[in-house]
């Protein structure tokens, strides 16, 4: 595992806990469907939610919720259908977003139904 990889893993872990801690239930984690990746899924209630994390060391270089794209969006969506049409879900679905700064203090922050 890459460096990189390590710290995608690191960011994930540190995300499942803090959504596990305010009643989200993890159905998978890293859902694969072609070149779409799903960092994490799960429920919020009655809701199926997508979550991207991304994790920075700092901010030196801007932050975590900069680096979401339209295409990366548009990836996201893709695999969310893929997931959706695997599962037959027909219910309520949203897309969240964690953004993880560690350092000078670890900072989490939970964007809820984002969209680009």
């Amino acid at each position: 595992m890459t460096d990189k990889q390590d710290q995608g893993q690191i960011g994930e872990d540190m995300a499942t806990a803090f959504l596990q801690n305010r009643g989200f239930k993890v159905l998978e984690r890293n859902f694969r469907a072609g070149q779409s990746e799903i960092d994490i899924i799960g429920m919020d209630k009655e809701c199926l939610v997508f979550v991207e994390v991304r994790l920075r060391k700092n901010a030196d270089f801007g932050l975590p919720e900069q680096t979401m794209s339209k295409a990366k969006m548009s990836a996201l969506k893709r695999g969310a259908e893929a997931y959706m049409r695997k599962r037959d879900w027909l219910g309520d679905v949203r897309f969240d977003f964690i953004a993880i700064i560690q350092k000078p203090d670890l900072n989490i922050e939970h964007f809820m139904d984002v969209s680009y």
